[in-house]
């Protein structure tokens, strides 16, 4: 996906652990989170890795040009039992315009 946004907010540079789906170890991410708009629609937007520890504070004057993936992510449950789907969209590429 490609966009033309502004920036709305920016979070700091955050650390989670998560579980290795093979090993089951814990592992480290960092991310950032943007606030994206283009002017129609209002979404979220990750940095992850090395690009989050540095990536640079955006001015959220300026326009941009971003190219995001989506990821569908399915589980069940734990409490409910009920069967869950969460969409994450990473930004891959962002520039000024």
């Amino acid at each position: 996906m490609e966009r033309i946004v502004r920036i709305l907010n920016q979070s700091p540079l955050a650390t989670r652990q998560y579980p290795d789906k093979k090993t089951g170890e814990q592992k480290v991410i960092n991310t950032v989170t943007l606030k994206l708009t283009d002017g129609t629609d209002t979404f979220l937007g990750e940095i992850t890795g090395e690009r989050a520890v540095n990536c640079p504070k955006f001015d959220p004057q300026y326009i941009y040009k971003v190219q995001c993936s989506m990821v569908v992510r399915e589980w069940d449950s734990s409490q409910s039992g009920e069967h869950m789907q969460a969409t994450t969209i990473y930004v891959d590429k962002i520039n000024l315009i």
